[in-house]
């Protein structure tokens, strides 16, 4: 039994260090991709997707993202706003959610320029510490900044 353990490992160790490209072998150039006709090198987004910067202070910040994430953010001080930004590209729209503010929007995405939605919640708990919640589907990046900005007038709970 020793030995079979043995052969195997020796057989993946052998199938690994193996394992070269055909740039790496003297004398043999590196194959090339076939070419499919009407192809050409792929367009690359103008701009990318980073968390939008808010004129305030960052309380947190997550992305660029594909798919479902949750991120946490800091404190604040009683009576200030928060703020949530969101920047996607792709086709789709991404659900953002905050629990403990009891807040969620949807924010549509395009193929374009990435989209910069924000949202300020001026409500009792927003000085509170929290989680964000994106959902959005795979083929959308996303980014998502949350900031605290001055003193605000809450309205009465």
């Amino acid at each position: 039994m020793n030995h079979a353990r043995s052969a195997g490992a020796l057989i993946l160790l052998s199938a690994a260090v193996g394992c070269t490209s055909g740039a790496d072998t003297p004398g043999r150039p590196a194959p090339s991709p076939p070419a499919t006709a009407g192809s050409g090198p792929a367009a690359r987004p103008s701009a990318p997707v980073t968390p939008p910067a808010l004129d305030g202070g960052t309380a947190g910040a997550h992305g660029p993202a594909h798919g479902n994430a949750a991120f946490s953010y800091a404190p604040g001080d009683r009576g200030e706003v928060l703020t949530v930004a969101v920047s996607c590209r792709g086709a789709g729209t991404v659900q953002v959610r905050i629990p403990v503010l009891h807040a969620d929007f949807p924010v549509a995405c395009g193929a374009g320029k990435p989209a910069v939605t924000s949202h300020t919640l001026a409500l009792p708990a927003a000085h509170r510490a929290g989680t964000v919640r994106v959902t959005a589907p795979s083929g959308v990046t996303w980014a998502v900044t949350v900031g605290r900005d001055g003193p605000a007038e809450i309205p009465p709970a």
